[in-house]
């Protein structure tokens, strides 16, 4: 069986400091003796330029990739993803990003590469997508519910020190009886081996 691996993000790494240990820590998962295939995912961010070219300073010492939206209409998109040893999915607006995935089926692809032992990872947005709910903000004022990847039981709260962030989420999970909750603070970060829970790393 493929170890299935997820790393959820909640604050740090290389669109807010350089050499950031979280990001580090994602490479360790999947080290081998060459420089990893690392894809990055800005969607949330609609494919921000700025943000791109951040990520390629970051890992420039591996083998740095991105996929945009356009890329998700390739015939041969499965393939591309498939061959990658991680996929770091950006920030941004997570409700955006899903609705995109899901009418593309880059949704699909996503799950077909974390079956094939695909490294998944990402911050926020990134974070959130691949938990069965997400819960977000729409806009400044509201939060809504979003259907997530559900690779991972339950919902994740990135942000969770943000005091309206914590207060809305709070409210919205109180009924939410039967479901596994994680809150994490900007500093937090969540690692995933086969669906189980194996690290909360603090950086």
């Amino acid at each position: 069986m493929m170890e299935r691996n997820i790393l959820a993000i909640s604050g740090g790494g290389f669109s807010e400091e350089d050499n950031a240990y979280i990001d580090e820590y994602l490479l360790k998962i999947a080290r081998k003796q060459e420089p990893l295939k690392i894809a990055f995912i800005a969607t949330a961010s609609s494919d921000a330029q700025g943000y791109i070219d951040k990520f390629y300073e970051a890992f420039k010492t591996e083998f740095p990739s991105h996929i945009t939206m356009k890329d998700f209409e390739l015939p041969n998109i499965q393939e591309v993803v498939n061959a990658l040893d991680i996929v770091y999915v950006g920030g941004g607006t997570t409700q955006y990003m899903l609705e995109i995935w899901q009418r593309s089926g880059f949704d699909i692809v996503l799950r077909n590469a974390y079956q094939n032992g695909v490294i998944l990872s990402g911050i926020n947005a990134g974070a959130m997508c691949w938990f069965e709910t997400c819960y977000s903000e729409k806009n400044k004022e509201i939060y809504e519910e979003y259907i997530g990847l559900g690779m991972l039981k339950g919902s994740l709260c990135p942000h969770y020190n943000d005091t309206e962030r914590r207060i809305a989420f709070n409210r919205w999970a109180t009924p939410q009886k039967n479901s596994t909750l994680y809150t994490l603070e900007d500093n937090e970060n969540l690692h995933f081996k086969n669906e189980m829970l194996v690290a909360k790393i603090s950086t």
